[in-house]
């Protein structure tokens, strides 16, 4: 079936065969479902909906432990397939669409943000090499599936600057961590992983650690450094 019609086929044939239905609720249902069929491809209904789903990766590892084989088709964890194995009709009817859980984990980065990370560097200034100067400190939260990033930076005219220090909650492994994977692997079991990506050059000048690892025993979290 001709993947930018699948939708449209299928509400076509269901229109054909209930059309001498008494209920009038059903037909317009069915008529605006044929009314918007032609729009909802196989990558639209990615885009509206599987990219806002707790269950979807951009990648995924093939093989359970396998963190150097990385395989770049998009996935769904919830069905254990990769997307491109699922019909659109399939994903466009997906009843386990769920976006609950980034929302709890992005509510959790932001607690940690404003409660712990800002009243812990409003004296602390992080330092630009390239300048040879200090700053004061100002974050960027951003959420992806499975995880939320806070990274550290400064503000400038234009905006926020991001710097060295990229602090990553994670609730599930997905690809993008290379060699440190093991080990985020082993701490996940447990709840959300705290992972920090910055080395410990960059970190000592704002002693960064001990905030972080008092946030992770107040937090009851993991943390892994990169």
């Amino acid at each position: 079936m001709d993947n930018k019609n699948e939708i449209l086929f299928a509400v076509r044939e269901v229109r054909r065969n209930l059309k001498d239905t008494e209920d009038f609720r059903v037909a317009d249902i069915l008529a605006v479902f044929e009314g918007i069929a032609p729009f909802l491809d196989k990558g639209t209904v990615i885009s509206i909906k599987c990219k806002g789903c707790d269950n979807y990766a951009q990648s995924f590892f093939p093989l359970k432990h396998d963190f150097v084989a990385v395989d770049k088709s998009e996935y769904c964890h919830a069905k254990e397939a990769s997307l491109k194995n699922i019909s659109a009709l399939k994903l466009a009817g997906c009843p386990e669409y769920s976006s609950s859980s980034q929302e709890e984990l992005f509510a959790l980065a932001n607690t940690i943000l404003e409660e712990d990370l800002r009243p812990a560097f409003a004296e602390r200034k992080l330092y630009d090499r390239s300048k040879f100067a200090s700053y004061s400190v100002s974050f960027c939260l951003e959420k992806s599936n499975g995880n939320v990033c806070i990274e550290f930076g400064r503000m400038t005219k234009e905006g926020f600057l991001g710097g060295d220090i990229k602090l990553y909650l994670v609730r599930r492994l997905d690809p993008g961590f290379g060699a440190a994977s093991q080990k985020i692997a082993d701490a996940i079991k447990s709840g959300p992983v705290m992972v920090v990506d910055a080395s410990l050059q960059t970190r000592r000048p704002l002693d960064i650690d001990y905030v972080l690892e008092w946030i992770a025993k107040k937090r009851k979290m993991d943390i892994v450094y990169l």
